[in-house]
């Protein structure tokens, strides 16, 4: 697919030397359900021959002192980029657990999607990618955040240890306020391996339960991951650990204009928005909503451009994003693009944006759990969509780059990317928490 620049991300930078030894990287994957994931790997190469890969799978309960590696090939993905090619994990992972990554040398990765289910993607989350330094010290105490219990599917917990001997956690299920439900202690994860716990909700009373957290406290160096694998896959949830629970969190007003603000006309077609963040603060959430009142355009378009949010630098043409949204008006089709410049992990979900209409948008980026909540609602309060994915890149200032937002197009890109003409934005309110 094409993408606009706004939608893209800094070509990557070349570090490495041909004659450097590239080090192991530990991919962390959960357990959602055998078969309905593609998990993607992004490399980038100083020698455009290379492509091998040593990658070994460690399923839950295993060991990967025990398990023989196999030979995978990075191949060009679908942004033709040859120095960033991919490497597709899904032919040797049939569920959750670790695959450790050696490449040869020059070839490094870079980061991680997994997408649940294709054709479209239900949703997709970005994957830890770890060095060894990046496991939390032996007895550390980690949070995961946001495990979910419902009537036909639990979130899990997953282990992990690279050490060469077996370490020995524990952990604490938690309410949303803190108190303890159950505590489980000496439960092993192998040396270099994984244990998963299926069950880390049984002792959760109610039918139904959100905001649940787990401690979790290991003797060795280790990691923590939870996974919700819904019934329903377009609900499909990866929780990541934090070293603080979030709590007294204040909210701040970062923008509010009220009334129509921007109307989209030939000669004023692009709004940026700077997110006036404080660049010494770590925030944990930041929701923007506004009202969109609606023109069907008047002449040939392909996608329609709504809002998306960048920083200036990054892997690929000098931004980031954390998100690209824009419209497919003939196939009344949504398109949510989250940020990954070379592996391409876009959101699509069908549905009309009629003219004459006004619809609310609330987004909602999260750098605790990492996610990306965008609802569009009607005049009437109904929900026209409501998607959960991942959350790719950290929204705080980087480098004293913060987050810009844009609404529109400054002109038609690619012969496929235009502005909404006609569209009038009303409403707006940015939020933070931190």
């Amino acid at each position: 697919m094409k993408r606009l620049c706004l939608f893209l991300v800094a070509f990557a930078t070349l570090s490495a030397t041909a004659h450097a030894q590239a080090s192991i990287s530990y991919v962390l994957v959960p357990t959602i359900n055998p078969g309905v994931t593609v998990t993607k790997v992004e490399m980038v190469r100083t020698d455009l021959s290379l492509r091998d890969v040593q990658a070994t799978y460690v399923a839950d309960g295993k060991s990967g002192l025990d398990q023989t590696p196999t030979t995978l090939r990075a191949y060009v993905g679908p942004s033709t980029s040859r120095p960033n090619p991919l490497l597709d994990l899904s032919p040797i992972l049939p569920s959750g657990g670790m695959v450790m990554l050696a490449p040869v040398a020059g070839l490094d990765t870079v980061e991680v999607s997994m997408e649940v289910e294709q054709g479209p993607v239900r949703t997709a989350w970005k994957l830890p990618l770890l060095a060894e330094t990046d496991f939390f010290p032996a007895h550390s105490t980690v949070y995961v955040l946001n495990l979910v219990k419902a009537t036909d599917a639990a979130s899990n917990l997953q282990l992990y240890n690279i050490g060469p001997l077996a370490a020995s956690c524990n952990v604490k299920v938690l309410r949303p306020k803190g108190s303890v439900i159950e505590e489980r202690d000496g439960i092993t994860v192998p040396a270099m391996g994984v244990t998963g716990i299926p069950d880390i909700l049984s002792q959760v009373p109610a039918a139904t339960a959100a905001g649940i957290n787990v401690a979790v406290t290991c003797d060795k160096p280790f990691y923590a991951l939870g996974a919700y694998p819904a019934t329903n896959r377009w609900d499909t949830q990866v929780e990541y650990p934090v070293t603080q629970l979030p709590t007294g969190l204040n909210a701040v007003v970062l923008d509010s204009r009220p009334g129509t603000f921007f109307r989209v006309l030939k000669g004023n077609s692009d709004l940026h928005i700077a997110v006036n963040l404080d660049p010494h603060t770590d925030y944990h959430s930041l929701s923007i909503n506004f009202d969109a009142a609606v023109k069907d355009p008047n002449s040939f378009v392909v996608f329609r451009n709504v809002i998306g949010m960048f920083r200036f630098g990054g892997r690929r043409f000098g931004k980031t994003l954390y998100f690209g949204s824009f419209e497919n008006f003939d196939k009344q089709k949504y398109v949510i693009d989250l940020g990954t410049p070379f592996i391409e992990t876009t959101l699509k979900r069908n549905f009309p944006l009629v003219g004459g209409h006004t619809y609310h948008f609330s987004i909602t980026l999260d750098n605790d759990r990492r996610s990306l909540h965008y609802v569009i609602t009607n005049k009437a309060g109904g929900v026209v969509m409501d998607l959960l994915g991942g959350l790719y890149n950290d929204f705080n200032v980087f480098q004293g780059n913060a987050p810009i937002i844009e609404m529109g197009l400054g002109g038609i890109a690619d012969g496929a990317y235009f502005p909404p003409y006609g569209w009038a934005f009303q409403n707006l309110e940015i939020v933070a928490t931190k």
